[in-house]
């Protein structure tokens, strides 16, 4: 061959190469760059929702933290109170002040939260115990004041945030604190208060463990004043912080509630985004959790860089491949890239077949140790997964059992109607979503009477009205247990609403027709026959089928007759039998309608 030649066939084989290699490299690198994109942005909403919700959890957990001393130091406040008053001479402003016998009653009650306290006679009068040292005296002068002021003016008890001491340091939170004050009522009028410094340090301490260094954390009071702070940002500072849209929503709202958003803060260069949550307190406080929102975007941004490293890794190797291997990759690659799609479409079955002694032939058996690999490990997800659901049932039966232990009159109760209650969605044609979902709100439904006193479940004899009203809470204490879990969202109808009526007049809502959820539909027919069915303090247990008849007697008015018509077919087809217990005997002719 002439060198000319020679020339002309160099440049063929480079052009077919660079050809090759920009195959390659649409073929592979292109759509796993669009992906991963894609992906990035999804992992980025993901990841802002995530640290939303973890937001909004901690300034939960803080503002519970703080209502719990605040609570618990009123209750001392209002003992205190109850000691007092049998010493105080008169009544209203005309009552006299035994001051020994205060500090007296008073004194038992300091420690390490509350520092100070102080009975106050509407005449001026005082007894004290405690100490303000090292503290700001005229702020908690100024606490007692105000406190003094509403709680006997309104003669309730009071709740006044103080900053106990200022921070030593520019930068440091001040020490939070509150007054809270209980009117000491004598003849009907108020005839003083007891007042407490309540030391908040701790409790802000606490609740600060569980969020990380990233985040801000604030305390305000009713009027956007901050009481504590943690990691306060200097752009937030000198009252920046009550121009930000959840601040001020906070301050201008009536009725303070739980929200989260992301909000801007001023600045000379644009400023910068923040995530924020806030939740309230029982004395009108609002915790607000703020985070840079570019700190929640750093695992998609990291990800991103890692995308580009190994892309131009692979870019790389593609080029050094397509020049040393153009030809003896071009045939196993396409064996490759179909065993890849088989791969992804989940069809593990068939391994890659390449007949090479070279790193092609090594790569292919690699791949089908990937494939099977990957095989056994969605097998173990699987098996995982499935062990998960049964642990997730097997406790919530326990629970089942552990409410119905409370009444002796329905044990068991809960495992009969979650029975009939499958039964009833399976003849309805529900799906196996909506059956799980019937059978762990049939489980649950009566989680409620966990808050109701044993006195009344245990009673051994048909309830007073009385009880009966306090027995009727259950459905709506049960939801309100519930309501914290998310997962739980589409059970907790069949738990609150299992005790309306398809015509009205049940509760606790006093829903009626389709507005009744329909899995709580179906719960109210299971507990319903299981009800009539065993004996209870205020009814003997009827005979099975004379349930069947009541339910169908009750149909239209009670209970929903769609529902009704697959109860009788899962009676009929025999998927519900009720167990018959020992010693038992049924009556025939009590028909009486589903209780509480």
């Amino acid at each position: 061959m002439t060198a000319a030649g020679q020339r002309v066939a160099s440049r063929r084989r480079v052009r077919l190469v660079w050809l090759l290699l920009g195959v390659m490299l649409a073929a592979a690198l292109a759509p796993l760059i669009v992906s991963a994109y894609f992906l990035i942005d999804i992992n980025r909403e993901a990841l802002e929702s995530a640290r939303r919700e973890y937001e909004m959890q901690a300034a939960v957990v803080i503002a519970a933290r703080l209502d719990s001393t605040l609570s618990f130091s009123q209750r001392l406040a209002a003992t205190a109170a109850d000691a007092i008053a049998p010493s105080v001479s008169g009544s209203g402003p005309h009552a006299r002040l035994q001051a020994e016998a205060a500090r007296e009653a008073m004194e038992p009650h300091l420690g390490e939260e509350i520092l100070m306290m102080r009975f106050t006679a509407p005449s001026g009068s005082l007894a004290q115990v405690g100490s303000s040292e090292g503290l700001d005296a005229d702020a908690i002068q100024e606490g007692f004041f105000t406190a003094f002021a509403a709680a006997i003016g309104d003669a309730r008890q009071a709740v006044v945030p103080v900053r106990l001491a200022l921070p030593a340091k520019a930068g440091r939170s001040p020490r939070p604190g509150a007054v809270v004050a209980v009117p000491v009522v004598k003849g009907g009028e108020p005839s003083g208060v007891v007042a407490a410094v309540v030391d908040l340090q701790e409790a802000w301490k606490r609740g600060l463990q569980i969020v990380g260094a990233d985040y801000t954390v604030l305390a305000l009071d009713p009027d956007g004043e901050i009481l504590a702070q943690s990691n306060m940002p200097e752009d937030l500072e000198g009252g920046t912080h009550k121009k930000l849209e959840i601040v001020r929503r906070f301050l201008t709202s009536t009725v303070k509630f739980r929200e989260t958003m992301p909000v801007s803060v001023p600045g000379a260069f644009g400023g910068r985004e923040l995530l924020v949550a806030s939740a309230p307190t029982d004395a009108g406080w609002g915790l607000f959790v703020l985070l840079d929102r570019n700190l929640a975007y750093y695992a998609a941004e990291e990800m991103r860089i890692q995308v580009i490293r190994w892309s131009a890794f692979a870019i790389a190797l593609a080029a050094i491949g397509a020049v040393l291997a153009a030809g003896f990759v071009t045939r196993p690659l396409k064996t490759l890239v179909e065993g890849a799609r088989r791969l992804g479409r989940g069809e593990f079955s068939e391994p890659v077949d390449v007949r090479s002694r070279g790193e092609i032939g090594e790569l292919a058996d690699t791949f089908n140790s990937m494939a099977e690999e990957i095989q056994n490990h969605i097998q173990g997800l699987n098996a995982a997964a499935e062990e998960n659901q049964q642990l997730l049932l097997g406790s919530i039966r326990s629970l089942a059992a552990a409410i119905d232990e409370k009444d002796p009159y329905t044990r068991g109760h809960s495992e009969r109607v979650h029975r009939y209650a499958v039964a009833i969605a399976r003849h309805m044609g529900l799906s196996k979503a909506e059956i799980r979902e019937v059978m762990i709100g049939a489980l649950l439904h009566d989680i409620g009477k966990i808050g109701i006193e044993d006195a009344i479940l245990r009673k051994p004899a048909a309830l007073t009205d009385d009880e009966f009203k306090i027995m009727q809470r259950h459905p709506a204490k049960g939801a309100h247990i519930m309501d914290s879990i998310p997962q739980m969202k589409t059970i907790i109808p069949g738990i609150r609403n299992h005790h309306e009526r398809w015509s009205g007049g049940g509760y606790p809502d006093n829903l009626k027709g389709e507005e009744i959820p329909r899995i709580a539909r179906i719960v109210q027919v299971a507990d319903s026959f299981d009800a009539m069915t065993t004996t209870r303090p205020y009814q003997r247990a009827m005979r099975p089928e004379a349930g069947v008849a009541r339910i169908r007697e009750l149909a239209g008015i009670v209970f929903d007759p769609k529902v009704v018509d697959a109860f009788q077919q899962a009676w009929i087809s025999g998927d519900i039998k009720p167990e018959t217990k020992p010693g038992v005997k049924p009556d025939q002719t009590r028909a009486a309608e589903p209780s509480a």
